[in-house]
This record gives C-alpha cells, sequence and structure tokens, in this order.
C-alpha cells in the first residue's frame, strides 16, 4: 500500500501547528483552541479547523485540544517519530551559536558531529561536541546514516563544503550561508526557519525515503 504524500502547502502549515503546540507544553499549557493555533501562526483559523477536522483530530467544545494528543497527532503525520541524525558543518561564531540553540533539542533533533575544514579548530572540543576534520564527512556519513546536515560556513567555502556533502551522499542541507548552493536534485536545499524545514523535509524523508524537490 503506498502511503499517501500530502502537499508542501499541509505540511508546511502542520510543522508551524507542532513547533507553537511543544512551546506551548513547555509554558505547562495542558490545552490550546484552533484561534490559539491561528493567532500564534497566523494562519487563518478557518484553515487550521479544516486541517484538524481532516486530519481526525478531535477537541472538547469550550476547552480545545489536548496538546500531548496534537503533538502526537502532528508526530505521526510528519512521521516525527524516528531517529534523525544532524551534522553540523563549521565551528566558528555561527557554528557555537547554533549548538546553544536549545529549539532544537527541545523538538528532539540531535546534532551528532560537528566538521570543520580549519586546522586551527580541528580537534577542539566545543559544547561537548569534539570538532572533525570535514574529510572524515564521507566515512562518518555513510557509517551512522546522516541525512540532515547543517550548513554554517563562510560564503567563500558553501560550495566546495557543499560538494563534499554531495559525495557524503547527505539528502538534506540547511543553508545558513549567505550564499544560494547547488546540489544534485537529490539533495534537498533549505535556507529558512530551522525547526520548521527540519520538521518539513523529515516528513519526506520518513514517508518516502529521499528528499522530495
Amino acid at each position: 500500500m503506498v502511503e499517501k504524500i500530502y502537499s508542501e502547502g499541509v505540511i508546511s502549515r502542520l510543522s508551524q501547528y507542532l513547533k507553537y503546540i511543544v512551546q506551548l507544553k513547555e509554558l505547562g499549557k495542558r490545552t490550546a483552541t484552533s484561534r490559539d493555533i491561528s493567532k500564534n501562526t497566523e494562519i487563518n483559523s478557518a484553515e487550521v479547523r479544516r486541517d484538524l477536522i481532516y486530519f481526525g483530530i478531535k477537541g472538547k467544545r469550550g476547552v480545545g485540544f489536548n496538546i500531548d494528543e496534537l503533538i502526537k497527532s502532528f508526530n505521526k503525520i510528519l512521521g516525527y517519530d524516528r531517529s534523525v541524525r544532524i551534522a553540523l558543518i563549521g565551528a566558528g561564531n555561527l557554528g557555537k551559536a547554533i549548538l546553544k540553540y536549545k529549539m532544537l533539542e527541545r523538538f528532539g533533533f540531535k546534532i551528532e558531529n560537528v566538521f570543520d575544514n580549519n586546522p586551527e579548530v580541528i580537534g577542539k572540543v566545543i559544547s561537548g561536541y569534539e570538532v572533525l576534520d570535514i574529510e572524515q564527512a564521507r566515512d562518518i556519513f555513510k557509517k551512522k546514516n546522516i541525512e540532515i546536515s547543517i550548513l554554517a560556513v563562510p560564503p567563500d567555502s558553501a560550495q566546495k563544503v557543499t560538494d563534499t556533502l554531495v559525495e557524503a551522499r547527505v539528502k538534506v542541507v540547511i543553508n545558513y550561508t549567505s550564499v544560494p548552493i547547488k546540489a544534485p536534485s537529490r539533495v534537498r536545499i533549505e535556507t529558512t526557519d530551522p525547526i520548521e524545514k527540519l520538521l518539513h523535509t523529515l516528513y519526506y524523508l520518513s514517508h518516502t525515503g529521499y528528499a522530495r524537490i
């Protein structure tokens, strides 16, 4: 049986819903209404209700939707119950900031390894990670089945490093640099909000085994 693949728009909206709901749970909230979700995601309330109804997610009149049940439902739809390993490429100021970005951990995304090509940085320990030589990426990606890379390198190194990642058979590159990068169609390139896009691309990796373009 072929699993249904939903449109880009649907998955984008569900990713935004999940991001907001997880934040609500951290604040100790137990329920949320479609109006709450609409207001904080800036998605039309009618659209929110249609999505929830379409996926059979039910709430209680006057109370709203149980947050734990919402998270469970969104995770199941997005394929977010699978293990995802991420590599951070670049251990400079931007890379260090990303390692301290706790939202990644809150959503369960684990940075597996950190790579760089600067001899002065390779071998150092940053935020608990030993910085590895980018030349090791091919073997480590294959060994650990790393599918997603966050690119946080200087602009003039972006394409060369991307080429290395392509050789390492990466499936998704989250591009934090200020320049466009090119890769074969089998590799998905994302340049916007990392949490939303990680959730988004994870859906396609989980349900199709490749990054949809």
